[in-house]
């Protein structure tokens, strides 16, 4: 499905939003990590259910962290995210400043997944939700949004570098495919 002028308005797709330099370190620095943590469901009150999520996540949180590699690309992630919603609240006419609740970065094996969902939720009350696809060098792992309405899905083409930006509410049920080839490694925040 080819996505129409109104959907471009709500799923905004940034190319290039990282000197590529500084986007294959941050690339090493995943692939060398040892601590990357089962990913959880749920919001505030989050449960391990691999029958809906089959990932692995490293939440950036600077107080917890004494390495002062974690904290500069944790800073820098912010950065950019807060870049990226400033400029797709331009659309929109809101100048609001957006408060980041969470940076994870998100590693997909083989078979890893993420059935289709919403970000808001009672516990998590999210504005808007971003991606960032740290690398394009595997297969699967695909970001669907499901209009049921239409009772379409619309694809975004995983490609190194790319941060896709929309709203977390009920109207973007999105999910990520099983990855059937290499390993997938995005950045994943929420604003309030």
């Amino acid at each position: 499905m080819e996505i129409n002028s109104n959907l471009d308005n709500y799923i905004k797709v940034f190319d290039d939003v990282m000197p590529l330099t500084a986007l294959e370190n941050l690339i090493r620095i995943c692939k060398e990590r040892k601590e990357f943590d089962p990913a959880k469901v749920g919001g505030r009150n989050q449960v391990l259910d691999t029958e809906m999520r089959k990932t692995f996540a490293w939440t950036m949180e600077n107080l917890k962290e004494s390495s002062m590699t974690t904290i500069h690309w944790t800073n820098y992630l912010y950065f950019l995210f807060e870049s990226a919603i400033k400029e797709y609240q331009k659309n929109f006419d809101i100048s609001y400043r957006c408060i980041i609740q969470d940076i994870q970065i998100l590693k997909y094996f083989v078979g890893g997944f993420y059935k289709f969902h919403v970000d808001h939720a009672g516990t998590s009350p999210r504005t808007i939700s971003c991606i960032y696809f740290l690398n394009d060098d595997f297969e699967g792992g695909d970001l669907l949004f499901k209009f049921p309405k239409v009772n379409s899905e619309y694809k975004i083409k995983h490609k190194k570098n790319r941060m896709i930006v929309w709203p977390s509410n009920f109207l973007f049920p999105h999910c990520v495919t099983p990855v059937t080839k290499g390993e997938r490694y995005s950045v994943v925040t929420w604003a309030l």
